[in-house]
């Protein structure tokens, strides 16, 4: 639903006291440091952009207790290739740095602005709930036990949140029978905790143990692999890939393998060249907590081949994985990037292997212990994720992409919005269902909700009109989805207006922010709320997601 309502600067729109005036504090009173980002990810099957032989290796150097050891330079680190001593280029030394949160907001009131990022490494949250569901999930044994299993990665991937430091940047994804964004890149912990409260576990077994099924899971990883790589190349710098798995022995290890199933040597190595390729160092961290060593070992030796493969460290038999997951945020947010041009100019498939040594006793030292001279630049790989840094930009006063389900924040239109139940009595002429509901949901429970926004004035371009009049044209969107994704309700409104130039000058002096207020019927259930404002006049986004629970009555 749309319309173009004018409307007039006044106390009932434009105010400078109370909360309107702390919330244009809070949003306009710092400036923002720019975050580093690609370009954006296209649909298709392009090539991968590997243009240089030039290799980086990402280091993490830990101290007897585990602590990043910092301030290490260039000339304390030596690197080989095949014990050949290398050139070192372009060295970086990343630390994690504090990043104060952000100053409590009213209750139910919510703000676009993030954080700022706590390291620039990006971390990828990846519930492997594929190979943790029953073999047969007709024996209700196997399926109690991985019940228990997905819930337990859940509960600890939860908890692990709750100690992250604010600042960083995380994307949740799980693999069930394909692999799905259930958040992308966030800093934001009570988005996080939602998708992954919300996230479907993965029950389904046939029964079939050693060839169809078996086989499927492990493609889904390595096909898993491939697509994470291919989708976060154009994002510069690393990313660490907290992988929740159970190992995947009949990949790494033929000894492994029963006959029935393939040799998958090929398709891992692929996907290690890609990995490395696109700064991804994978953290196994095992799923099933406290294991028997002996009967578990071909799964470890598989979590400890994924990470010396590609400068990842494993977390295993330990009941709290959620130590695991912080050990894991906090290995990767402290490292030093360096690279080498390699002195083989072959594209013959042969691996070569890398060593890093630093002068400094008492360390330890975690990279990527080699490569396969594949000539990525040839390959092809089909990107299927949204994975970005940012939501698609609004072209022609249109925002409908910015506004999907799971995407980042967008910051370029800074606001807040207040949302919570509304008693505020129907306008003359509303119609009986606020929002474009789906069909499907008629004859439900609706509650109504009122949503209070509130922008910096100061934000929005006012074009000169006639007579030294000055317009303004902004949008204010809502889109609802549910824990599937899907669309159930939206609304969108354009609002103008049409000020005097005392008017105008006034509002820019004493800083009144513009205000709205919509309402919309919602359905009882998990939601997922976007919330988004858009000034025409310059394509300028502000979008925002949060967690709903609608009650049914």
């Amino acid at each position: 639903m749309r319309s173009d309502r004018p409307f007039r600067l006044d106390k009932k729109i434009f105010v400078a006291l109370g909360l309107a005036a702390v919330v244009a504090a809070l949003l306009c009173g710092r400036p923002r440091a720019a975050a580093q980002q690609g370009p954006p990810a296209t649909a298709g099957t392009p090539t991968l952009q590997v243009y240089s032989r030039l290799s980086v290796v990402d280091v993490t150097v830990t101290d007897a207790s585990g602590r990043p050891v910092q301030g290490l330079k260039e000339s304390d680190f030596s690197l080989f290739e095949d014990g050949q001593p290398q050139a070192i280029h372009n060295f970086e030394e990343v630390v994690a740095v504090g990043v104060p949160p952000l100053p409590p907001l009213p209750p139910n009131v919510h703000t676009n602005l993030q954080p700022e990022a706590a390291s620039s490494a990006l971390n990828i949250l990846l519930m492997d709930f594929a190979n943790e569901a029953p073999i047969d999930s007709t024996d209700l044994k196997q399926l109690s036990a991985s019940t228990r299993t997905q819930h337990f990665v859940k509960d600890n991937a939860l908890r692990a949140l709750d100690r992250m430091p604010p600042g960083t940047r995380v994307m949740v994804l799980s693999m069930t029978n394909h692999l799905r964004i259930l958040q992308s890149f966030t800093s934001d912990v009570e988005m996080l905790k939602a998708v992954i409260e919300a996230a479907p576990l993965d029950l389904d077994g046939n029964g079939d143990v050693q060839c169809v099924q078996s086989d499927m899971r492990n493609r889904m990883v390595l096909e898993s692999f491939d697509q994470i790589a291919a989708d976060v190349l154009p994002i510069k710098g690393r990313k660490n890939l907290l992988w929740m798995t159970v190992g995947i022995p009949a990949i790494t290890d033929p000894n492994e393998r029963p006959k029935c199933l393939p040799d998958y040597t090929s398709a891992l190595t692929h996907a290690y060249g890609l990995l490395n390729a696109s700064q991804v160092a994978v953290y196994p961290i095992d799923a099933n907590g406290l294991t028997n060593l002996t009967r578990q070992s071909g799964a470890i030796l598989s979590m400890d081949a994924v990470a010396e493969a590609t400068g990842g460290v494993a977390y295993y038999n330990n009941n709290n994985i959620r130590q695991a997951l912080t050990k894991a945020l906090d290995n990767g947010a402290n490292y030093y990037s360096m690279a080498y041009i390699p002195p083989s100019t072959k594209y013959d498939g042969k691996y070569h292997k890398i060593d890093v040594k630093v002068d400094r006793p008492g360390v330890n030292l975690v990279f990527r212990k080699g490569y396969y001279a594949d000539d990525l630049s040839k390959v092809t790989a089909k990107q299927g994720l949204t994975i970005t840094m940012k939501p698609p930009p609004a072209y022609g006063g249109n925002m409908k992409a910015s506004m999907s389900r799971g995407l980042p924040t967008a910051e370029e239109l800074l606001f807040t919005v207040g949302v919570e139940p509304s008693d505020a009595p129907p306008k003359p002429g509303d119609p009986p269902v606020l929002g474009t509901l789906d069909p499907k949901l008629k004859g439900k429970h609706l509650t109504r909700y009122g949503f209070k926004y509130v922008v910096p004035s100061e934000q929005i371009k006012f074009t000169d009109g006639p007579k030294a009049t000055h317009n303004g044209k902004i949008d204010f969107d809502i889109a609802v989805y549910d824990s599937d994704d899907k669309l159930l309700t939206g609304l969108s409104q354009t609002v103008k207006t049409t000020l005097s130039d005392a008017t105008y000058q006034q509002m820019l002096s004493k800083k009144e922010p513009v205000q709205l207020f919509q309402q919309i019927d919602l359905p009882p259930g998990e939601l997922f709320v976007r919330v988004g404002v858009l000034d025409e006049a310059t394509d300028k986004v502000g979008t925002l997601e949060l967690p709903l629970k609608v009650a049914k009555k």
